[in-house]
């Protein structure tokens, strides 16, 4: 099996492969040319494949990734333009309603469609060489259990890689230890049905060696310093969870979620996590949760008023009130409850009220709005959220023991509980034990009523939608995920993302992109940037212009 061509720049090689592999040009690596020396080394094999844990973390949280798909579904909102949030978020601007995805490396929009394919790609590439060299080349770490844990977590990275390739883009590439990258026909664009099957195979895989394997994971994966250690039986749970996500957040609108396996989806969430897995973060360094950071930063981000008014008690109106604003809550939710906050009065130079026995949990009201009002009334919001505020920028965020370091949880029981609800509500299920799970957090964590399961299934599923956008916020783009599974985005916001422009220059295929006005959101759009023409189109037209000239020449004289 040919090894020899990088997996780092997975993609952009797997394009000059397909375009040069025709035996006229031998692909040397410039970039990693103690690659076979390296694959052989355990230690070398080790820290590839641990690393890769921080690596897919900061895609998954990178504020062009989570934090503004969170905002493109409402959840938080801004229009400082940083990392395009207020041009992919508004509407009414730039256009009518939300404005498609600039799949056009001449646009000063298109990083944010191509930053988690490539960041993912990283990841998986690094997975990959990873379980190459354990089961092709029969690296030993250390001993047989050790080698069987990085085995397991590389295995279980490929997954997680491809799961965000299948949730966020309209087609993939799938790559593993397998692949041949001699031969440009075994990398075919696949699908994002076929990307989402691959992931889910590749999670089964991890499951079943979690399954059989006894281990704990070192804490240095999981942080700046010494993060979280989990066993063999956590990771297990995690998997499990990430399946159900992987088959529940598929769907781009109300119309596919009843393709889902929904009875599936709750049977994998009836085995999964009872407990938090994340990332110890310090905002001082380059390891960062970005969509914590500044979704939890009370001057830089706030509450969608989407969001915001539909708190019980809450007096938060949806579009915001110009120019009184909405008045201080009186919630119900504990999560929110008087929305004061903080030490003292003003503590953040936003208006805020000094904490009272009543202050929520999860969120904060201030009086002053932060956002420019010519930029669009919509982003106006009096409301933050503080669930994470450990994680924000100094003097934004309450410190812990005389810092700011922050525990980042990127999957908790929360969030799979309310998967499972929502697997038996969509599939017939107990809807006694779909009410147990809503309440978990809807009774034990924001203090309202309790449901006894004789409700409807669609009362249910409206509780089901309610808690997961509170409990899910500043979670990646779960927000996203649950808001287009719905059917509740803004018009023509762009269900997912086309593959980046940058590759598809390489691999000679036309532009194309989704979403904005006219163009629906899950149908490619062409007419706007046209096709990128390879060699013998270029020739072709050179050809033909140099006749052209010549005709005209010879009229002319």
């Amino acid at each position: 099996m040919n090894r020899s061509f990088p997996w780092r720049g997975l993609s952009a090689g797997l394009a000059l492969t397909v375009m040069l592999g025709c035996g006229e040009l031998e692909i040397i690596n410039p970039n990693a040319p103690d690659a076979v020396r390296a694959l052989s080394d355990p230690a070398t094999v080790g820290a590839v494949v641990g690393g890769t844990l921080k690596s897919w973390m900061e895609t998954h949280e990178s504020p062009r990734v989570g934090l503004l798909m969170s905002s493109m579904a409402d959840g938080y909102t801004a229009s400082w333009n940083n990392w395009n949030m207020r041009y992919y978020s508004s509407y009414g601007v730039e256009c009518p309603n939300r404005c498609g995805w600039q799949n056009n490396l001449t646009s000063s929009q298109y990083t944010e469609v191509e930053s988690g394919y490539y960041g993912m790609y990283s990841a998986l590439s690094s997975a990959t060489d990873g379980v190459f060299a354990i089961r092709e080349n029969n690296v030993i770490i250390n001993d047989a259990a050790y080698t069987k844990m990085i085995e397991t977590i590389g295995v279980m990275m490929q997954g997680m890689a491809l799961a965000h390739i299948a949730l966020n883009y309209d087609q993939g590439f799938i790559v593993d230890e397998t692949t041949d990258l001699s031969d440009p026909t075994a990398l075919p664009l696949s699908t994002r049905a076929e990307v989402q099957a691959a992931a889910f195979a590749k999670l089964e895989d991890a499951h079943a060696l979690a399954m059989a394997n006894t281990f704990i994971t070192e804490p240095s994966w999981m942080g700046v310093a010494n993060g979280d250690t989990y066993t063999n039986t956590q990771i297990a749970k995690l998997i499990r969870t990430m399946q159900a996500d992987l088959l529940a957040s598929f769907p781009r609108n109300g119309a596919e979620v009843a393709a889902v396996n929904w009875g599936q989806v709750a049977t994998l969430a009836s085995q999964g996590m009872d407990y938090t897995w994340g990332f110890a973060i310090d905002p001082a360094t380059v390891f960062l949760d970005y969509t914590k950071l500044w979704g939890n930063s009370n001057f830089t981000v706030r509450v969608d008023t989407r969001l915001a008014s539909t708190f019980p008690g809450g007096n938060q109106s949806d579009p915001w009130p110009d120019p009184a604003g909405n008045p201080q809550p009186n919630s119900s939710d504990k999560r929110l409850g008087d929305g004061t906050w903080g030490p003292f009065d003003n503590a953040s130079a936003t208006q805020s009220i000094a904490a009272t026995a009543n202050a929520g949990t999860d969120f904060a009201w201030h009086g002053r709005v932060i956002f420019p009002s010519a930029r669009g009334q919509f982003h106006q919001s009096n409301i933050s959220h503080w669930r994470y505020d450990d994680c924000a920028y100094p003097g934004e965020g309450t410190p812990i023991n005389g810092d700011y370091d922050c525990y980042a949880p990127i999957y908790t029981q929360a969030y799979n509980d309310l998967l499972w609800a929502e697997g038996l509500l969509r599939s017939g299920g107990s809807k006694a034990q779909a009410a147990l799970l809503i309440n978990r957090t809807r009774f034990d964590r924001g203090g309202l009523s309790k449901r006894l399961g004789t409700e409807s299934t669609a009362s249910l599923l409206d509780d089901v939608y309610y808690e997961s956008r509170i409990e899910t916020l500043g979670l990646g783009s779960a927000t996203f995920y649950l808001t287009r599974r719905f059917d509740k985005l803004w018009a023509d916001t762009p269900r997912h993302k086309p593959i980046p422009a940058r590759e598809l220059g390489l691999l000679q295929l036309e532009l194309y992109s989704f979403g904005g006005p006219g163009a629906p959101a899950l149908i490619p759009g062409f007419e706007q940037y046209g096709k990128v023409k390879n060699v013998k189109q270029i020739a072709a037209e050179i050809s033909a212009e140099l006749h052209q000239s010549v005709r005209a020449g010879k009229r002319t004289q």
